[in-house]
């Protein structure tokens, strides 16, 4: 193959690889665009060019393997896959429910003596105050390792961002353009 033809098809394949970059930090780019970014980094065939991007798009990789722990869920003849998002929604307005059933009637004066101390969770009684407390604490503790647990790709992204900051890039460039200069003087 000639080498203008080759050199001709890798510009060209460059320029489309930033095309698809830009859309996508720009959030304008398709479901299909990013697919081939993600396919271009997980290969091996990147580009020197591009090698600082490698780091961000396997994060997105190792965000897809996180999974939120498994909550028991009254059968119903639904769909039978709950999305994250929704499952954590359901977590929290549970506790926040047997919650303020727990605080409402705690707090409410109690007019007959031979009034039962009653909750509903999940369709079913509960008569212990005890109980119910162990049972909204023990979903509070569900809801907190959620929540903490879906925070983690966040901060990854912001390590992976402050590493691809262009003054930190540009000044450790410099640096070791000025080491050059000074170890191989012409």
């Amino acid at each position: 193959m000639n080498y203008a033809i080759a050199r001709k098809r890798l510009m060209k394949y460059m320029n489309d690889i930033d095309n698809l970059l830009e859309k996508y930090f720009n959030g304008i780019s398709s479901t299909e665009e990013e697919k081939k970014l993600k396919n271009y980094f997980k290969g091996k065939g990147i580009l020197s060019e591009h090698e600082i991007y490698k780091p961000l798009f396997a994060a997105f990789d190792a965000e897809k393997e996180i999974k939120a722990p498994g909550v028991a869920l009254p059968e119903k003849k639904t769909k039978k896959l709950f999305l994250p998002r929704r499952t954590m929604i359901w977590i929290a307005g549970s506790v926040a429910v047997a919650l303020l059933i727990i605080t409402f009637s705690t707090f409410h004066p109690v007019q007959k003596q031979n009034v039962k101390y009653v909750v509903i969770v999940n369709g079913k009684k509960i008569t212990n105050q005890q109980k119910a407390q162990h049972y909204a604490e023990s979903m509070f503790g569900e809801a907190k390792k959620i929540v903490e647990s879906s925070y983690q790709p966040l901060q990854e992204a912001t390590n992976i961002k402050e590493e691809l900051d262009a003054r930190n890039i540009l000044k450790e460039t410099a640096k070791n353009i000025e080491d050059i200069k000074t170890n191989y003087p012409q």
